[in-house]
């Protein structure tokens, strides 16, 4: 985790200080830890690459991340960490609300992994990330989906998410969206699935969102879990 925090600190230190780089760009962090101790933790950034007035943009991600789990091989649950930065150029298609983006690049990932016999394996691999979203933005809620994949591992990661405001402060701080979303993740040898409410306040500018809630997996079965993300325009 202290290398993938120090890849994504770099990683955003520099697309933020590039010469000419546009604004309108947005950060965004979060945590999520379930009741068998599996993590995932990102850091990125996102940022156009130049000021355009039209509804096709290019911009350029970078991201860092990571990830622990358990999965069953032979009947023993075994752990695994993953840790991996990913730099990526991507296109954004803005239709009316709707905005519509895509984007490719290498991810560069350090792994560890329980081995049968003792001990755990370190590896390091470079491949290749896709992902695509669409997403609804009004003042009374918004609709946000994401299907990721990588190559390394054959992993796939997915999230519907929809949220509808409750209160609104006429001064102040703040108003309030609830909503729910549903998100799933698995290769080969390991899925989860979770589903459950979600909360989320502006506060200046920051997007403050707290989510929880129900998690079906192949190790594990039944289980919960909980987060917290942070989402700051720029």
């Amino acid at each position: 985790m202290v290398r993938t925090h120090r890849t994504c600190g770099l990683m955003l230190a520099t697309v933020l200080s590039w010469p000419g780089i546009a604004g309108a760009g947005d950060v965004f962090t979060g945590f999520q830890m379930d009741n068998h101790n599996q993590y995932f933790a990102y850091m990125g950034v996102r940022t156009p690459i130049m000021a355009t007035s039209s509804n096709l943009q290019p911009f350029v991600q970078f991201m860092g991340a990571g990830l622990g789990y358990s999965f069953k091989d032979r009947g023993l649950i075994r752990d695994a960490e993953l840790q991996f930065a990913t730099p990526a150029a991507g296109l954004k298609y803005q239709q009316g609300a709707w905005s519509f983006l895509g984007f490719a690049g290498p991810q560069f990932r350090w792994k560890q992994q329980d081995l049968q016999g003792g001990g755990r394996s370190h590896e390091h691999d470079i491949g290749v990330q896709v992902q695509g979203e669409a997403f609804r933005w009004q003042e009374q809620g918004i609709v946000h989906a994401i299907v990721s994949y990588t190559n390394l591992d054959g992993l796939v990661w997915s999230r519907l998410r929809g949220t509808r405001r409750v209160y609104q402060m006429d001064q102040g701080c703040c108003s309030v969206y609830l909503g729910w979303d549903v998100a799933g993740m698995g290769n080969k040898d390991f899925y989860a699935v979770q589903t459950g409410p979600i909360a989320q306040v502006p506060i200046g500018h920051f997007y403050l969102t707290l989510r929880g809630g129900y998690q079906y997996s192949q190790t594990f079965l039944n289980g919960a879990y909980g987060g917290l993300e942070v989402y700051v325009p720029f």
